[in-house]
């Protein structure tokens, strides 16, 4: 994947990411930071300022939905391209601790996914 992603496209995906690992502990943050750093290209501000954004998100009940569309589009529905972020999002739930809460929510992703390829 590359490392010129959009603004838009960073948010929908750690969107989509604490959509999975639900809360980011703030004591763990630097670990998640240095996870979305390495896979999307990620500052510090960005993250900070996407933590935010989440939060508003959670609290308003946004679905999932415009997040992975928003996805489709920067990776220009290439199905290659959609693997490869489906394994970013399965690396995390494995730092998180691969609970069944956090698979059983990847597996809602992943599908969506897949059924529009």
């Amino acid at each position: 994947m590359t490392n010129s992603y959009t603004h838009e496209f960073k948010s929908a995906s750690i969107g989509l990411l604490l959509s999975i690992i639900h809360h980011v502990n703030p004591k763990d943050s630097n670990k998640y930071y240095k996870f979305f750093q390495k896979e999307l290209n990620i500052n510090v501000n960005e993250f900070e300022e996407i933590l935010e954004l989440q939060e508003f998100t959670k609290s308003h009940n946004i679905s999932i939905n415009n997040e992975i569309d928003i996805i489709r589009e920067e990776l220009d529905n290439k199905s290659h391209l959609i693997m490869k972020f489906l394994m970013i999002l399965n690396r995390c739930i494995i730092i998180d601790g691969c609970n069944i809460k956090s698979y059983q929510q990847f597996e809602k992703i992943r599908d969506s996914f897949l059924k529009k390829l």
